[in-house]
């Protein structure tokens, strides 16, 4: 599928902590031309830099520059070569301390996310954005990293408000929450910019005229086994995908109470993690999702085309060929289905 072309005149925007892309999909998606993105783990320099390759693979034809650089040193260098007043500025710090996955890590908000939070306050005061846009785990409102955050866009009279989202109500196929902030330098934000909210789609949806090959064909492991006989028991069904490693978050928020591994057809996916893709160890995982098809009784690894498709992921993405890489590309975006129409909202206000 080709990808979206871009009015010359279109509105501009910077990204911060960018990752893959996930974000910029979203934008190019609404129209605005991603400009700039700023990312990279200083104690994962290599994973930042295939995350870079993947921004400038599906980006770079645009005409931004991505930056392989951690925001902090850009912020002291005042974000040198980064367009002022863009149309929006988006940020997604990292989320492990404030993740539903945070007991098992214990992980607690550190001095890594205060400085996140610093770095995002003085882009704000520096690029000076008509919109700024921030996506987090549900625990990061509040916390001191998002006070810092909150506190400079007050300074710097900007109006917001958060919710606190699942966008499976926006049409992702897959169950994830998160926290969302919308603020608007100078005027209102409107509240219609978190509507309106679409049916639900089932996971099944992304699978519509795909056949499974046989080469994917695997079998399930015994925490899967047990997971389709107790289904099974319950209710007929058709298909199903069956996380297999990782942990499973549910719907992604920490009091969820749904944190079933197996997935019916019509529901929407579990929440896709990083995890799911890479070890605490930095070691790959293979076959992260499991297709159970209930007719023929036979299980297959979930291509990776289908897993970004429920991730939000337009077609015309590419993914890198490493399973691993894409998948945690995945695990880590805002789902782009999702911030398209998000921009679209803020479009629609200016």
């Amino acid at each position: 599928m080709r990808k979206p072309k871009l009015k010359k005149d279109a509105p501009i925007a910077v990204t911060l902590f960018s990752a893959g892309g996930g974000i910029e999909g979203g934008l190019v998606g609404a129209g605005i031309r991603p400009v700039a993105s700023v990312d990279c783990d200083p104690n994962n320099k290599i994973f930042s830099r295939q995350m870079k390759f993947c921004r400038d693979a599906n980006y770079q034809c645009y005409g931004g520059e991505s930056y392989l650089a951690t925001v902090e040193e850009m912020a002291s260098k005042d974000f040198p070569g980064i367009p002022r007043n863009p149309f929006l500025l988006h940020a997604s710090p990292v989320c492990s301390s404030f993740s539903s996955l945070s007991h098992l890590t214990r992980r607690r908000e550190g001095d890594t996310d205060i400085s996140a939070a610093k770095a995002t306050a003085t882009a704000i005061a520096t690029l000076q954005p008509q919109w700024f846009t921030l996506e987090n785990a549900v625990k990061y409102y509040p916390s001191k990293s998002c006070r810092i955050i909150i506190d400079a866009l007050i300074e710097h009279n900007y109006d917001f408000v958060t919710r606190d989202i699942d966008m499976a109500d926006w049409g992702v196929p897959q169950n994830r929450e998160r926290l969302i902030l919308v603020a608007r330098k100078n005027a209102p934000v409107l509240g219609k910019v978190f509507l309106p909210r679409k049916e639900r789609r089932g996971w099944d949806s992304c699978i519509e005229g795909f056949a499974m090959p046989r080469s994917r064909l695997t079998n399930l492991l015994k925490a899967q086994k047990k997971s389709v006989l107790s289904k099974s028991l319950e209710t007929d069904f058709k298909m199903a995908i069956i996380q297999r490693g990782g942990v499973c978050t549910g719907s992604g928020h920490p009091k969820s109470k749904n944190k079933s591994i197996l997935r019916m057809e019509g529901e929407p996916s579990f929440t896709i993690t990083r995890s799911m893709f890479i070890d605490s160890k930095g070691g790959s995982r293979s076959g992260a999702i499991t297709y159970w098809d209930n007719l023929s009784q036979e299980a297959y690894q979930l291509p990776m085309r289908v897993i970004a498709r429920i991730g939000g992921f337009p077609e015309w993405y590419r993914l890198p060929d490493r399973d691993a890489i894409a998948g945690s590309i995945i695990g880590l975006s805002v789902p782009p289905y999702f911030a398209k129409q998000l921009f679209l909202n803020l479009l629609a206000q200016n």
